[in-house]
């Protein structure tokens, strides 16, 4: 079971759309397999809910992050994840002096997707931002699935 874990800052607002369209996404993409995808942050304190506006941005789309609860990035999530996936070069350059033993299963989203830059945080912005960055997170993802199963040696076929 492949695991995949998208990391951002907080685990509140780009790293919860991020698991919810990754899952959707990777799911649809290789139907033969069952996923693992979670997120986490670099700097989260656990328990906290997604924003209101990335819910909010999520429900519009057809997901509900209403159960959501924020996660610190710990050693057990490095260690037991095929795939960590940074929203931001800083996250990470971050995991790698904590983990760089992760090296090789480590990318930023745009590393994956084939782009240049970070997907930056809506935090405190106007919902519209948001709405922005879930629709830069479903591109990038969606442009990163063939990455993906590359880098995790995915059969497409089955």
């Amino acid at each position: 079971m492949p695991t995949v874990l998208f990391i951002c800052t907080a685990n509140q607002c780009r790293s919860p759309m991020a698991e919810v369209i990754g899952r959707d996404l990777l799911t649809r993409a290789y139907p033969h397999l069952s996923w693992r995808i979670g997120s986490a942050g670099v700097r989260a304190v656990d328990g906290y809910p997604a924003t209101p506006a990335s819910a909010t941005i999520a429900g519009r789309h057809g997901f509900d992050l209403s159960r959501h609860s924020s996660r610190a990035l710990t050693p057990a999530l490095v260690k037991e994840s095929d795939l960590l996936v940074t929203m931001e070069i800083a996250h990470k350059r971050a995991i790698l002096r904590s983990f760089p033993d992760a090296g090789d299963r480590l990318f930023t989203l745009g590393e994956l997707a084939g782009e240049r830059g970070d997907v930056d945080d809506p935090i405190g912005l106007p919902i519209g931002e948001y709405e922005l960055t879930y629709g830069l997170l479903e591109r990038w993802i969606g442009q990163a699935l063939p990455g993906i199963g590359a880098l995790l040696e995915i059969d497409p076929g089955g």
